[in-house]
């Protein structure tokens, strides 16, 4: 079996419709643009044009993992293995509440602890971040708010572990309960209390932030199936499961820039995060990917530790390093939501699909997250690799 792997060089982009050197009417003229980018022009079956660019074989053969050898011999640099001179030990401080408005912090008895050298709440990070521009609804800490059990409400930092949970313990913090949300359901319904302030993305005046609507086909034709089968299905939250804990390692250098160490699998969301919340420009940040212990998608978001251990490390002047033990990992998941999904399809005399029609509500959780892609994502694939007749989201 041929591989997939381009030989150096670039393709020749000057054909017609391609954006190349021709004229732009003879780019625009329909005859002379291929079908497979919008235009008239009939493109023969057989093997396509950049065959000739494809080397090598993998079937039969070994192939090793690029990154094996560091792995197997050890040598492989995860999260928590950052150690740098003078590093100090971050803990973080999380809600008991489901969903309740911060009154008050009282961290006066933490910083009395000796070797005690940072606390920060969200009134030192009150910008928000997100995965994408329209998610921005995250803090490092919370602000105002807390929207779930296990938010982070503050962030300590200590000499060492033992004196950093102590400190974490020692801060009070007093709420107002408010009315939680924990059917997707009851989310859809309009709300004086909304979770969020509801900005120029949120939809009336419930809880949800975004709907997606998909359709191809003739619906109609639906109607004169000769097989329809119905179902509704309950998927509960799940939690990837990686091998790794989260970790993170912040450091400032005496030019105020900010080198962060963590096990992410797209590091430039975290690049994009910290300058909003840290108010920096990006390039003077630096996001080091470290090894990745398992991250099958939840390791996909910036994260607010991320931040604290920067804010943490700006605020000591010393590296800062966090690590989770495996309860905080569930309490920071963010993907594989919570979802009830309902779908009829249909087939018609020939055993084709005619069409299917679904229907799926999301649990985003207390953020958006991935939830916007997450909602575009459970239509797109419901047609699996089947030739549909019609198609209704």
């Amino acid at each position: 079996m041929v591989g997939y792997r381009q030989q150096p060089g670039k393709l020749d982009f000057t054909r017609p419709g391609s954006g190349g050197s021709s004229s732009v009417s003879e780019k625009r003229e329909p005859g002379r643009i291929p079908e497979s980018q919008g235009g008239d022009l009939p493109q023969p079956w057989g093997p396509h044009r950049h065959d000739d660019l494809i080397t090598g074989r993998v079937i039969g053969k070994r192939t090793p993992l690029i990154d094996s050898k560091w792995k197997v011999t050890g040598q492989a640099v995860y999260g928590d293995d950052i150690r740098l001179p003078g590093e100090i030990i971050g803990r973080l401080v999380r809600t008991d509440r489901h969903y309740a408005r911060v009154l008050s912090i009282d961290a006066s008895e933490a910083e009395s602890i000796p070797g005690v050298l940072g606390i920060a709440t969200g009134e030192d990070a009150p910008h928000a971040f997100g995965v994408l521009p329209v998610t921005k609804d995250e803090h490092a800490m919370a602000v105002e708010k807390v929207r779930h059990i296990g938010d982070i409400v503050a962030c300590v930092a200590a000499e060492d572990e033992d004196t950093a949970r102590l400190a974490a313990n020692s801060i009070r913090i007093e709420y107002e309960n408010l009315e939680p949300i924990f059917d997707i359901k009851d989310g859809l319904k309009d709300s004086d209390n909304p979770i969020h302030d509801r900005g120029r993305y949120h939809i009336g005046e419930s809880n949800v932030q975004k709907r997606v609507f998909q359709r191809f086909g003739r619906i109609q034709n639906i109607g004169d199936s000769i097989a329809s089968h119905e179902g509704s299905w309950t998927f509960k939250g799940v939690n990837h499961g990686f091998t790794e804990p989260h970790a993170v390692v912040a450091h400032w250098d005496p030019r105020g820039r900010l080198t962060l160490y963590t096990p992410q699998q797209v590091p430039h969301y975290v690049h994009r995060a910290l300058a909003d919340v840290l108010e920096i420009p990006m390039h003077q940040i630096n996001v080091y990917r470290t090894f990745v212990g398992g991250g099958f998608g939840g390791k996909s978001d910036p994260f607010p530790h991320e931040m604290c251990a920067a804010i943490l490390a700006r605020k000591t002047g010393r590296p800062v390093r966090i690590t989770f033990d495996r309860e905080e990992v569930f309490w920071t998941n963010r993907g594989r939501h919570p979802s009830k999904i309902s779908m009829a399809i249909h087939a018609d005399d020939e055993g084709r699909f005619s069409g299917i029609e679904t229907d799926a509500l999301i649990d985003g959780g207390g953020f958006a997250s991935f939830g916007h892609v997450t909602t575009y994502y459970n239509g797109v694939l419901h047609t699996a690799p089947y030739e549909i007749g019609a198609f209704h989201y």
